[in-house]
């Protein structure tokens, strides 16, 4: 029928109208399925490199999937059980958004994507991103992310050392992890845009 009108809804993530300030446990969070697609077993080797500077390095893996068992036999392998925590699957609600809390950098691991929500959700909840330079992202991300090249391991521990490290850096990227979600994210806004397209 040509009077229905068909739109494309990008998608979108609540933005936390109060952050309180909590001790930090995790200096970096990932969030996804383990497969593949989203460079979890490259992750654990990236927290290995992270971890030959900053022993007591610590990052949380939210999710689940048909990698489940080749992650936990890796951390094992690169004896990272100390450092390295598995949750599974954590749906929307008050237990993920307390690690999001208790966070300081979002991994956004994956090696071939187009585009990704979940990074959006992190940086909602005011975390820089790190991620590999892929071509969905630049668009998606063009700013709170540091891209490390495809497949750079390497690259991609010392953009997260230098986070750590250096706090004007975190402080820069942060704010514009924040701005870019408030711009281009905002549940609240998107509904908007729906409501005037018709």
């Amino acid at each position: 029928n040509k009077d229905k009108k068909v739109i494309v809804v990008r998608g979108g993530v609540n933005i936390p109208r109060n952050i309180k300030r909590v001790n930090k446990i995790f200096d970096g969070v990932f969030l996804g399925r383990l497969h593949p697609q989203k460079g979890v077993l490259e992750l654990v080797d990236i927290w290995s490199m992270v971890v030959k500077s900053r022993p007591n390095a610590k990052l949380v893996m939210i999710g689940d999937g048909p990698l489940m068992s080749e992650v936990k036999e890796k951390i094992k392998f690169s004896k990272l059980e100390g450092n390295i925590t598995l949750t599974g699957t954590l749906l929307d609600g008050p237990e993920k958004f307390q690690i999001f809390q208790q966070s300081k950098i979002f991994m956004h691991s994956a090696v071939y994507d187009s585009g990704g929500m979940s990074a959006a959700e992190g940086m909602a909840w005011g975390m820089p991103g790190v991620a590999f330079d892929l071509e969905a992202l630049k668009t998606y991300y063009p700013k709170g992310v540091l891209k490390a090249p495809i497949g750079n391991i390497k690259t991609y521990a010392n953009l997260i050392l230098k986070l750590l490290k250096n706090k004007d850096l975190y402080r820069r990227t942060t704010e514009d992890a924040i701005a870019l979600v408030k711009e281009y994210w905002d549940w609240d806004k998107r509904a908007q845009e729906v409501l005037v397209s018709f």
